[in-house]
C-alpha cells in the first residue's frame, strides 16, 4: 500500500492527465500487451541496481486570499491558478537532493535550496507537498494482482515520438492508497484511478498518471501525480527509470505544484578507506 505524505499544509495528490477508467473491454491482443507489461513491472524493483541520482524539485504554491468568493470547498482542477488570479499569494523554491536507492529503498539528502548549500535538512521537513515512491511503488500498486486493479482500453497515442497504448485503471479503496494530512493528522485510505501508457512493442511502461478519490470532508481536496519513464544507463546497462514527475495538490485555499526531474544516474557502491591504525571506514 502506497503512503502519500503531506507536510505542514492540507494537501492533495494527483497528476495532470489522471482519468477514471472507462468501460471499454480489452481485446485479446490488448490483454496480451497489458499482461506482458505487468510481468515487467513486477520484476522492476528486483532488477534495479543500487544507484544514486540527482532529484531537482521546482515547487510552487499559490494561496488564495480568504475572502475570495471563488474559493469554497475546492478549486477547479482544470485551471486552478487561472480561477484564483487576481486574489492570491505566490511562492516558489527549487530543492536539489541526492537520491540513493539501495536494496529497493529510497533515501533523500537535501543538498541545496534555491541554490544555497544546506546541511542536516530532511526531505520531509519542508512545508507544502512532498512525494515519494516514484521508483517502483506506483508500478507495483497498479500491476500487482493483489491490488485488484481493473483495466479498460483507452486509446492509441503518440508520446515523445513513440507509439503507445493507453489503458485506464482503477484500484479499489480496499487496496488503495493511504493519505495523511499532517496538519490535522487525518488519515484515510482511498481508491485511485488513472492511465498507464505502454509501448506495445517493448511492453515498457512509459508513463503513469493517477488521481485519488478523496472524501468530501477530507482536508485535501485534489491530489494528482504523473510519472514519466525512459531508458537511462547505469554501469553500462540500460534501465527504464523515472525522468520526470508532476505532482498537483489542492486544499481549497492553496494550490501546490511540484515539477520533479531525475538526472545523473550512476551506480552506488560502498568504498573502504584503509587507515594506518588498521581501522576500515565504510563510506
Amino acid at each position: 500500500m502506497t503512503r502519500l505524505k503531506f507536510i505542514a499544509a492540507l494537501l492533495a495528490l494527483l497528476a495532470p492527465g489522471g482519468y477514471a477508467a472507462e468501460s471499454s473491454p480489452l481485446s485479446p491482443e490488448q490483454t496480451r500487451v497489458l499482461e506482458a507489461a505487468r510481468a515487467q513491472a513486477m520484476q522492476y524493483s528486483h532488477e534495479l541496481p543500487d544507484f544514486i541520482c540527482t532529484q531537482i524539485t521546482h515547487r510552487s504554491m499559490t494561496r488564495a486570499i480568504d475572502n475570495n468568493p471563488n474559493i469554497g470547498g475546492g478549486v477547479s482542477s482544470r485551471s486552478p491558478i487561472a480561477a484564483m488570479a487576481g486574489s492570491m499569494g505566490y511562492s516558489s523554491d527549487v530543492i536539489e537532493e541526492q537520491l540513493t536507492y539501495v536494496g529497493g529503498t529510497e533515501s533523500y539528502e537535501v543538498v541545496t535550496v534555491n541554490g544555497r548549500t544546506v546541511h542536516n535538512v530532511s526531505h520531509l521537513q519542508f512545508q507544502g507537498a512532498t512525494s515519494e515512491g516514484e521508483f517502483g511503488s506506483m508500478l507495483v500498486q497498479v500491476f500487482d494482482p493483489g491490488s485488484r486493479a481493473t483495466f479498460t482500453w483507452g486509446r492509441i497515442a503518440n508520446e515523445h515520438s513513440r507509439h503507445v497504448w493507453v489503458y485506464g485503471f482503477i484500484v479499489p479503496k480496499e487496496y488503495g492508497t493511504e493519505v495523511i494530512a499532517r496538519d490535522t493528522d487525518k488519515e484515510v485510505q482511498v481508491a485511485l484511478s488513472g492511465e498507464v501508457y505502454i509501448d506495445p512493442e517493448t511492453k515498457e511502461v512509459l508513463q503513469i498518471t493517477s488521481s485519488l478519490d478523496l472524501p468530501y470532508n477530507f482536508p485535501i481536496k485534489i491530489a494528482q501525480r504523473s510519472i514519466q519513464f525512459a531508458p537511462r544507463e547505469i554501469a553500462g546497462k540500460n534501465y527504464s527509470l523515472p525522468t520526470r514527475s508532476l505532482v498537483h495538490m489542492e486544499d481549497g485555499k492553496s494550490v501546490y505544484d511540484n515539477r520533479i526531474e531525475f538526472k545523473n544516474y550512476h551506480r552506488f557502491a560502498s568504498e573502504s578507506t584503509i587507515h594506518f591504525d588498521g581501522n576500515a571506514q565504510q563510506k
